[in-house]
């Protein structure tokens, strides 16, 4: 597999020292104002910014409340971040790729026909962006998120099947959050191997930590309960498709956690090239 790191500006340097083929940059709405000083030998990606002025993005909103955007606004901010992608670019390899979150967030359950309203506004909505410059990953979700201090609802974009449809309708690959897909499957006790068996050739790219039980996400190789040992073969299959490690605070002292998990996922038989 491609070897991508998160960056930000500030811990750039820290990150080309792992020597990655893909720099991931994860926005927040300030670096639609990032410049950057150098010309890179990477692909880049952009992490599209997950609040914009203390509001969370949601592309799937049924409405506008205090914590969330509207649907419109969210299409709006998404292109902002496409377009300053699309102006990065130029100082790396490549056609860039943005990973964006779908929403659907609710602090509490929702009936089904909300749930479904959820998802069917979807394809309309991303069909409503210009992406003709970018590889668009939508990425999958956990069950629980958490935001302002609270856990809320993930309401779509949680199911291979789901994803594997969505891909189908729009010709358009995702980001597979191996975490997430654990924590979904933790939920619904069913296998993740079958749901990565599903979604799989339609992964572009893929983010690695390990996970534990419904919200426990983020956590070191070997600290949770994914069962690396039958996934790392499926990964091996995909030599031509890039990874992130999202570890939590992994870029501190230099990314300390990211190469912890690099060497302990490479020892178990992880092919990086």
């Amino acid at each position: 597999m491609i070897l991508g790191m998160k960056v930000r500006k500030q811990d750039l340097a820290d990150m080309l020292l792992f020597k990655p083929k893909i720099l991931e940059f994860h926005f927040s709405d300030s670096d639609l104002n990032l410049e950057l000083e150098q010309k890179f030998e990477q692909r880049l990606i952009v992490h599209c910014y997950e609040y914009f002025e203390r509001k969370l993005l949601d592309i799937v909103s049924l409405g506008e409340t205090n914590q969330v955007h509207s649907q419109e606004k969210t299409i709006e901010l998404i292109q902002k971040a496409i377009d300053k992608t699309v102006e990065l670019n130029e100082l790396f390899q490549g056609k860039p790729s943005i990973i964006v979150h779908p929403g659907g967030y609710s602090l509490t359950e929702i009936n089904k026909e909300e749930r479904e309203k959820m998802k069917s506004g979807m394809i309309n909505a991303v069909e409503k962006l210009d992406t003709s410059k970018v590889n668009f990953l939508m990425e999958n979700m956990p069950p629980y998120a958490w935001f302002f201090g609270g856990r809320w609802h993930s309401n779509v974009f949680l199911d291979a099947n789901d994803m594997n449809d969505y891909c189908r309708e729009l010709n358009l690959k995702v980001c597979y959050d191996l975490c997430h897909a654990q924590l979904y499957c933790n939920t619904k006790q069913i296998s993740l191997i079958d749901q990565l068996k599903i979604i799989e050739d339609k992964v572009d790219h893929f983010h690695l930590s390990d996970a534990d039980d419904i919200d426990g996400e983020g956590l070191q190789y070997g600290e949770g309960s994914m069962e690396f040992e039958k996934i790392i073969p499926i990964l091996n299959e995909h030599k031509d498709k890039g990874f992130a490690i999202e570890v939590w605070k992994g870029h501190e002292n230099g990314g300390k956690g990211f190469r912890e998990f690099l060497e302990k996922i490479t020892e178990a038989g992880l092919m990086v090239n």
